[in-house]
């Protein structure tokens, strides 16, 4: 069979909502808060370019189905050339995308984005831009087939100074009130703007206008500010001079090694920039580092040699004044704590956190910014935050553990504002909102949030202990009462009880369809049964049940079937950096999963999913050929499953987990049989991290405290010092005089920075002798060549057909033939009618396959492409 090659326009992926997804960082549901932060970001950024105090106007109107975005500015507004240029979508179009400077954006697609997400939501309407008298309508639309065509028409317009921007969307996407949500986030972390919400507001004329409170000669870094040599690393200084010389190639200047030095901080003097040029002898414009990349290198450290290294004072304060100013013009403020950390990290970037906490009048909300933007939710989200007396993951789960966040059910008033500022933020996700912080930082955060929340927090520790004095007595009471109600009645076990109603809850959950359902949907039809079948109070919990009688009630009587166990955890392939081959580690999923050929002979499993991304982006997966599998804690049956399913001796499998007891035990049931898979048996090399491996790297042990006797199996596989440092000492007892906690000392994985954890991987590697990289045979090779030949050949075949003949031409020919009004007349009647036959379909499914069906009944369409050919060709040789 001879295939036919086909390409599609990379246009489309700003027109496809999953693409979008993924470039935007954010769910379809939630285009609608995309477009109102990146016009908000643009319109910011514009005014203070040209370093006048902003003007903000935000409007939302809904009309015939359809909201209308509006942002407005005071800038110099957009010119044509730059419109033009956002219109060529095979580059994005930024600058700050290789910049490192505590400004906002840098994502280099944004505006892109804007103008792709009313296509894909389905509105076919304009987006419309403003700016010099000129008005600019863009829309983007596509065929079936993913053929994307870009309608830019221009006409006058009234605004001659500053840029709008009118964006509209589906009504259900975006609302007066989500829009002045958004306002607020923004002008809390912007004192020196001016915000006006010219949309319906509660509160009356007014209630939609923030005005500017920084004092006379307030300043933050602006988008036009030098930025500083010392922000920036070898890679990333390339980046930035590679994106120059790309620049030179399309026409723009090639700049001279002095006139690029002269745009850093502290290096614009002549004397400085001549200093620094002349350690790169020979090379006199940026151009001439293309073929000498490695002297870049040199070219850096001549410029931090020369110029003051940057401090946490350059990147600006929000007066705390300000934070309360706007958290009581939208809440009503009773209190307020404020707390500011700036530090310099081990890499030395500065840092700056702001943390404004509030006792409201009215119910508030929880914000997060970064470098002056608001955020889509909490930055430190993935950051294990450590403060006196609370400790936990995220700003959000800290504050709430301090009660410092609005709580309905409990009538809690509150306000919160988290601002971090930083000129390189290194995001895990599209949507600018999640960091990974140094270790320092993270410290400086958790000690902010503390100072702001102290008041909040002690308050909540005297009520809660109040509560639990009362609770307890409560309990003693129904304790007695159910000793009384139960001293007659039979003993039945909860494992008795759950092993009589299992078939019945699962005929239940399964439900007459027989469609699947999950291990927590048949507790909860467990439950209700066996509790009838339990002396009064009695309790069932989910683990219990979950994880330990429904597993041992499968291995008594076989797998339950329709039964699945959620995804806990993740298989990355080598070779795959946008993650299309990603497998979540869930029942369904491994046993559909079969192992690629001449994939990978080598799994990784970590211990913890916040160490994918240094991961990933080391490489080391693809040089090894290693897939990685990520988990939080212990591995789920499914992990275990699939690295069954390997072919033994083809696959090596590995393990890297923390230096505690619960480490060693992953590392230990990775590969032996458990209560849960009594004849799971694998092969798995331990990497560590080990107790000896911590203390010869000089990682820091940090203390903790057990509340289990150590795991008997791991035993055999602690050295003396493990064994000491695991089993700690006694520091509570129960009635009976034993030991009921112990406090040891542990070392996380998270102690190492990035490179040294690599660099302790690839150690390991090395020493258990890891094999070498994946080669299939030679008829492989041989087959995978061919393909590929073939793949350019065709490509070569059909770009020559694409020259000799033109298509749209063609097209219009053919149509001209058919009646097309009688093919495209499809009405709501017509889909309402398709769906009674095939309701499973949408109308966008509906459409084609109507067209195709009217063009059933005309059968002269290949002969009409085939005669648009032979006139095109009888017209081109006369």
């Amino acid at each position: 069979m001879q295939r036919t090659v086909f390409s599609t326009s990379r246009t489309a992926e700003f027109l496809d909502w999953r693409a979008l997804e993924s470039q935007t960082g954010q769910s379809r549901d939630r285009f609608g808060d995309v477009v109102i932060k990146e016009l908000l970001d643009n319109a910011l950024d514009a005014a203070e370019s040209a370093r006048v105090a902003p003007e903000i106007g935000l409007a939302v109107s809904s009309a015939d189905g359809v909201a209308r975005v509006c942002v407005s500015d005071n800038g110099p507004g957009i010119p044509a050339a730059v419109i033009e240029r956002i219109l060529d979508f095979t580059r994005n179009v930024s600058d700050k995308a290789s910049l490192r400077s505590p400004t906002r954006g840098m994502q280099g697609n944004a505006f892109k984005t804007l103008l792709g997400i009313p296509c894909a939501l389905g509105v076919t309407e304009p987006v419309v831009i403003e700016a010099l008298g000129v008005r600019h309508e863009i829309a983007l639309s596509t065929d079936p087939c993913a053929e994307v065509a870009i309608r830019h028409t221009k006409a006058p317009s009234v605004r001659t100074s500053g840029t709008s921007v009118t964006v509209p969307l589906p009504t259900g996407q975006v609302t007066a009130a989500k829009a002045a949500r958004w306002l607020r986030k923004f002008a809390l972390v912007n004192p020196h703007a001016r915000f006006v919400d010219h949309g319906q507001t509660e509160g009356g004329e007014g209630a939609g206008i923030y005005e500017p409170t920084a004092p006379e000669g307030w300043r933050k870094p602006w988008p036009t500010d030098p930025t500083s040599a010392h922000h920036y690393d070898e890679a990333a200084m390339k980046k930035l001079v590679i994106a120059h010389i790309s620049e030179h190639r399309l026409g723009g200047a090639d700049l001279t090694v002095r006139a690029f030095t002269n745009t850093f901080a502290g290096l614009t003097g002549s004397a400085k920039a001549k200093k620094v040029a002349e350690q790169v002898p020979g090379i006199t414009h940026l151009s001439g580092f293309e073929e000498n990349l490695e002297q870049v290198a040199v070219l850096l450290a001549a410029m931090k040699e020369n110029s003051k290294p940057p401090t946490p004072s350059d990147l600006g304060k929000v007066p705390r004044d300000h934070y309360t100013h706007v958290l009581d013009q939208a809440f009503g403020v009773e209190e307020t704590w404020f707390a500011r950390k700036q530090l310099t990290d081990g890499a030395g970037i500065p840092w700056s956190i702001e943390v404004t906490v509030a006792r409201t009048k009215r119910p508030g909300a929880v914000s997060f910014a970064v470098n002056y933007s608001a955020t889509f939710g909490d930055p430190l989200a993935r950051t294990r935050l450590a403060g006196d007396k609370i400790a936990d993951t995220g700003a959000l789960s800290f504050l709430t553990q301090a009660d410092a966040v609005p709580d309905p059910s409990n009538q809690l008033q509150r306000a919160a504002i988290v601002h971090l500022v930083c000129p390189v933020p290194r995001f895990t996700d599209k949507g600018k909102t999640t960091l990974v912080v140094p270790r320092e930082v993270a410290d400086a955060c958790a000690k902010a949030l503390t100072d702001a929340s102290r008041v909040l927090a002690k308050d909540k520790r005297s009520r809660q202990s109040t509560e639990r004095q009362e609770a307890r007595e409560a309990a003693r009471q129904r304790e007695a009462d159910a000793r009384a109600a139960t001293q007659a009645e039979p003993t039945v076990t909860k494992k008795d009880a759950v092993f009589a109603v299992m078939r019945e809850a699962i005929a239940q959950a399964r439900g007459a369809d027989g469609l699947s359902f999950s291990s927590h949907t048949l507790f909860y039809k467990i439950r209700p049964l066996a509790l009838k079948l339990l002396p009064a109070g009695s309790k069932l919990k989910a683990p219990y049940v979950e994880q330990t009688l429904i597993p041992e009630w499968e291995r008594a009587n076989g797998p339950i079937l329709g039964l699945y166990r959620e995804p806990r955890g993740t298989l990355h392939h080598p070779h795959d950096p946008d993650g299309t081959k990603d497998v979540h580690l869930g029942t369904r999923e491994v046993e559909r999963y079969r192992p690629p050929q001449w994939s990978y002979n080598k799994i990784l499993v970590i211990e913890k999913t916040g160490l994918w991304l240094p991961v990933r982006e080391s490489g080391i997966a693809d040089r090894y050929d290693m897939a990685i599998i990520t988990n939080e804690g212990y591995s789920t049956e499914a992990c275990r499953a699939l690295l069954a399913k390997m072919p033994p001796g083809d696959v090596q499998i590995f393990v890297l987990h923390d230096a505690d007891p619960a480490g060693y035990n992953i590392a230990r049931t990775l590969g032996e049989e458990t209560a849960r898979m009594p004849d799971h048996r694998v092969e798995v090399i331990d990497l560590g991290l080990s107790v000896d491996d911590a203390i010869a790297k000089g990682l820091e042990a940090e203390p903790d405290t057990r509340q289990a006797a150590l795991p008997a199996r791991i035993l055999p596989h602690l050295t003396d010092t493990a064994r000491t440092w695991f089993t700690g000492t006694a520091c509570d007892w129960n009635r009976k005089g034993g030991p009921r906690k112990w406090r040891y000392q542990r070392v996380e994985l998270n102690a190492f920075s990035s490179p040294e954890l690599i660099a302790y991987i690839e150690e390991g590697l090395a020493r258990h002798h890891a094999t070498g990289k994946v080669i299939p045979p030679d008829s492989w090779l041989s087959a995978t060549a061919e393909g590929s030949l073939r793949h350019r050949a065709a490509t070569a075949v059909g770009e020559a057909i694409d020259a000799m003949f033109p298509k749209d031409r063609l097209i219009d020919e053919i149509l001209a033939g058919l009646d097309t009004d009688q093919i495209t007349a499809i009405s709501s009647t017509d889909i309402a009618q398709f769906h009674t036959h095939r309701p499973a379909l949408s109308w966008a499914d509906a459409v084609p396959i109507l067209v195709g069906q009217r063009l059933s009944d005309h059968p002269g369409l290949p002969a009409l492409a085939r005669q648009a050919v032979i006139n095109y060709q009888a017209t081109e040789r006369q």
